[in-house]
C-alpha cells in the first residue's frame, strides 16, 4: 500500500485552519474588549439593596446602549411556541386570516340587504 504525501504549511486545509483560529482570536479579542467596557445588571450594589428590601428605582448604567426591541407582536394571530411561524401556526393563522375576511363579507353582506330593506320602506 502506498503512502500519500504528507501535507504541508501551504496546503489548502492547512491556510482554512489557520484563518479559522485567526477568525476566532479577533472574535475573542472583540468580546473580551466588549465585557471590560461593560458592568453586570444588576449592579451587586443593587443586589444588596433588593435583599435588604430596598427598591432601587434609578440603576446605574449598564454601558450596554439603548435596548431595542425588534419583535412585532400582532393581536390575535397563533404563534407557535418559541414565537417563531411554524408550518402548522402559518396554516392557523391562514385558517384565521378565511375566517375574519368571511365574516367581514358577510357583514358586509348584512349591511347591504339592511339598507336596501330601509330604501324600501
Amino acid at each position: 500500500m502506498a503512502q500519500q504525501p504528507r501535507k504541508g504549511k501551504d496546503h489548502p486545509d492547512a491556510q482554512a485552519m489557520q484563518e479559522n483560529r485567526e477568525e476566532r482570536k479577533r472574535q475573542v479579542e472583540e468580546a473580551m474588549k466588549r465585557m471590560e467596557s461593560s458592568q453586570p445588571t444588576p449592579t451587586q450594589e443593587e443586589n444588596d439593596l433588593a435583599k435588604i428590601g430596598i427598591a432601587v428605582e434609578d440603576k446605574e448604567d449598564d454601558k450596554s446602549g439603548p435596548t431595542v426591541i425588534t419583535r412585532t407582536i400582532r393581536a390575535n394571530e397563533p404563534l407557535a411556541a418559541g414565537g417563531y411561524e411554524t408550518k402548522e401556526a402559518r396554516e392557523a393563522r391562514k385558517a384565521h386570516e378565511d375566517q375574519a375576511r368571511q365574516q367581514d363579507e358577510t357583514r358586509r353582506q348584512q349591511r347591504q340587504q339592511e339598507q336596501a330593506r330601509r330604501t324600501r320602506e
